[in-house]
């Protein structure tokens, strides 16, 4: 029997990436596909080019339907944070009798909780923090125990309906009729992050090119998210201010700086692929001066959530904004108190932190 396929649609704050894949052996998967559209992406909630974004998400659904019959084809976005919103609601349902917790009781819980009247925003994820049962025991998972009451701390993701409109709209009119939006930050958490650390607390940092999404989770939903415009293009923007430069090669002097590295001298350069050269240490200053913005943020995030995570608990990073940059966990690490950690999918040949968000994505539409 010929396997599913799934196509992926991730929506970063520089590229869209289309994936194709089928569900492997041990729940792998297998890429049969992959095209990046490179474009100008987003701040603030809005995209900075919508007639160009309907342009490549034309060019997308051609990709598909030239693998997969646009008909049979299910497409899944993945929603960055910047056009989420989270609810966390408690929620109890009582039973006329003791019995064992099914599938449909679960789902009355939820819907017990929480019931979308908003204009402006639609439910795309429903998760649980926590359930509980008559005899105070708390699961992860209710279903076939045995009560006469079940209670649960749920996780509820609303998306701004202009990026489902804009999405879902455009993708049916270039052929793809079934569509479906989910939230790439709860994507990344249950793939990227173990039940037993996420039972406890886990707050992870998606830094992108443009915006960063930060995220408190506990079972297996979010509790708080946050996002905020800073990323890797930011350093980019400040090398190129400082020292003159064009975007290009303000890229290449970011990638080239090593801010490990201690006692800098003021004759030691780096050298650029146009024959010019610049001062490493002037150079790491402006990248970590840049870095204090983004501790920043998460300093408020922290302080925003409400929550008082243990000192412990580290924060881990993951996205393409910052994490090819040597010594940049450290300098957060030093200026936050925080033990600070990169994460990545543990794919071979795509265990790197870049990928984090399309491979979630896939991985999180075939547990679906």
């Amino acid at each position: 029997m010929r396997k599913k396929q799934i196509a992926v649609i991730d929506v970063g704050s520089s590229k869209i990436t289309v994936i194709i894949g089928e569900r492997g052996v041990n729940k792998t998967f297998l890429i049969k596909a992959r095209k990046e559209y490179t474009y100008d992406g987003f701040a603030d909630g809005e995209f900075f080019d919508e007639a160009n974004l309907k342009r490549i998400l034309f060019s997308a659904a051609e990709f598909i339907g030239g693998l997969i019959r646009k008909e049979d084809a299910r497409v899944f976005v993945g929603v960055p944070g910047e056009f989420t919103k989270v609810y966390v609601k408690s929620s109890q349902i009582s039973f006329s009798y003791k019995k064992r917790v099914t599938d449909a009781d679960v789902d009355a819980l939820f819907d017990a909780a929480f019931v979308s009247s908003s204009a402006k925003y639609s439910l795309i994820n429903r998760s649980a923090i926590v359930y509980e049962l008559d005899d105070y025991r708390r699961l992860a998972n209710p279903i076939g125990a045995t009560s006469e009451v079940l209670k649960g701390k749920l996780s509820f993701i609303l998306c701004d309906n202009a990026f489902l409109n804009i999405f879902k709209n455009t993708l049916k009119a270039a052929g793809i009729e079934d569509v479906e939006c989910v939230s790439s930050a709860l994507a990344e958490v249950m793939y990227l992050i173990d039940p037993e650390a996420r039972d406890r607390i886990v707050m992870l940092l998606d830094v992108g090119y443009i915006t960063s999404t930060f995220s408190l989770v506990q079972g297996d939903g979010i509790i708080y998210q946050r996002s905020f415009s800073y990323g890797g293009g930011y350093i980019t923007a400040a090398l190129t201010q400082k020292f003159e430069l064009d975007f290009a090669l303000a890229e290449e002097l970011k990638r080239k700086v090593n801010l490990s590295a201690v006692n800098g001298k003021d004759y030691e350069l780096i050298a650029l692929s146009d024959n010019s050269y610049h001062n490493s240490e002037e150079a790491r200053l402006t990248v970590k001066d840049s870095l204090d913005v983004l501790c920043e943020e998460i300093e408020k995030c922290r302080e925003n959530s409400g929550y008082n995570v243990p000192e412990y608990v580290p924060l881990l990073i993951t996205g393409g904004g910052i994490t090819y940059l040597r010594g940049a966990k450290e300098h957060i690490a030093n200026r936050t108190g925080l033990n600070v950690d990169t994460v990545a999918p543990k794919v071979p040949l795509m265990d790197k932190p870049t990928e984090s968000s399309a491979l979630s994505l896939l991985d999180l539409t075939f547990t679906d």
